[in-house]
């Protein structure tokens, strides 16, 4: 009796493993659907490395400065694009997104410093002011594979802040953000 429980000890695991399914003997589970998602694109231009983060210095402007004109000075930047194929697009038009600033229609607010009383207005390549949210004229891709679209900002006094010559001065900060839209 003892032969027989031991033979029996030992061969029951060999039945157990005999039982769990292998990979060749056609297991299978049913999975789930897959969605497969994406764009194919003809990219006129790709941004320039450089312009996609850019930290454009504004210098030093004296509150005299804004008091007699309102406005320091233009500071230019530009936004570089690169790989340009000719052909596909005639133009480009930038759109700037930021905190707008409630008390300069259009401009960009600053949004850490504590300078108070004015805010920086974008202008583009003819001087003339662009709305945060709204799209610039449109920049003529030339035929070269490199584009140059030029823009200007400047240090503005808010209406209220000039009037009573209130402008605070101090360090001040602003970020804005662009979408280039082809045409």
């Amino acid at each position: 009796m003892l032969r027989i429980l031991l033979i029996s000890l030992m061969l029951s695991p060999l039945i157990a493993v005999a039982a769990i399914p292998r990979a060749g003997d056609g297991l299978e589970l049913r999975g789930d659907k897959l969605n497969l998602h994406g764009r194919i694109i003809d990219q006129p231009c790709v941004v320039a490395p450089e312009s996609l983060e850019q930290e454009v210095e504004m210098g030093v402007v004296d509150v005299k400065q804004l008091y007699a004109n309102g406005a320091g000075e233009q500071v230019p930047f530009s936004i570089r694009l690169t790989n340009c194929k000719p052909g596909i697009f005639r133009m480009a038009k930038v759109t700037f997104t930021g905190s707008k600033d409630t008390q300069l229609s259009g401009g960009l607010a600053f949004t850490a410093g504590i300078a108070k009383g004015a805010g920086i207005r974008l202008y583009d390549v003819t001087q003339t002011p662009l709305d945060l949210g709204t799209p610039s004229r449109g920049y003529l891709l030339g035929g070269s594979a490199d584009n140059e679209l030029q823009f200007f900002a400047r240090v503005e006094g808010h209406p209220d802040a000039l009037a009573a010559k209130n402008i605070q001065p101090g360090d001040y900060s602003a970020v804005a953000n662009f979408i280039v839209a082809y045409e």
